[in-house]
């Protein structure tokens, strides 16, 4: 393990606070850069590779990592706000490790908000959707998993849209 990838959450929340964020959000910014850290490596050992510390899963994040991350976020039904904060984070963990020469590429380039996928504003039928569930006397919950459904097809599909992008480049 190179010098540059030794305690790199701690120089990361280190590089947050250099930018004078609100304690709130330097919280925020803790608690997502741990749950996506845990997940990753959770992810990178289910790779058969036998690694202890997110800073030796490092030299594996891509953007389609980033891209499962948000999925497994979806499927786990975190809340839409939550999901477009977590990748918020990323997007500053990208610019963070692009800035300090630890990788050569933004690996969140491309991936966008939750709410810009599946927004009201981009798919309108989706609200409509939602009331005719309401109508056909579906109850809350089936509405809700009906609805976070197609917001997973959605982003799914905005996804291979992406990568699809990615490799024409």
């Amino acid at each position: 393990m190179s010098a540059k990838t030794t305690n790199i959450t701690q120089k990361f929340l280190n590089y947050l606070k250099d930018l004078g964020i609100s304690p709130k959000s330097y919280k925020n910014y803790r608690s997502d850069i741990s749950h996506f850290s845990g997940w990753f490596l959770l992810t990178v050992r289910s790779w058969g590779l036998m690694i202890s510390e997110f800073s030796e899963a490092i030299p594996f994040i891509t953007k389609k990592v980033a891209i499962e991350y948000t999925h497994f976020l979806i499927k786990n039904k975190v809340a839409d706000k939550t999901i477009n904060r977590r990748l918020s984070t990323l997007r500053h963990l990208s610019r963070f490790l692009t800035a300090t020469q630890i990788l050569d590429f933004n690996f969140m380039e491309g991936i966008t908000n939750i709410s810009l996928v599946s927004g009201n504003d981009t798919y309108p039928l989706l609200p409509q959707f939602e009331k005719y569930l309401s109508k056909e006397k579906a109850s809350k919950n089936t509405i809700r998993n009906y609805v976070n459904d197609v917001k997973q097809f959605l982003v799914w599909l905005e996804s291979k849209t992406i990568q699809s992008q990615a490799t024409e480049k």
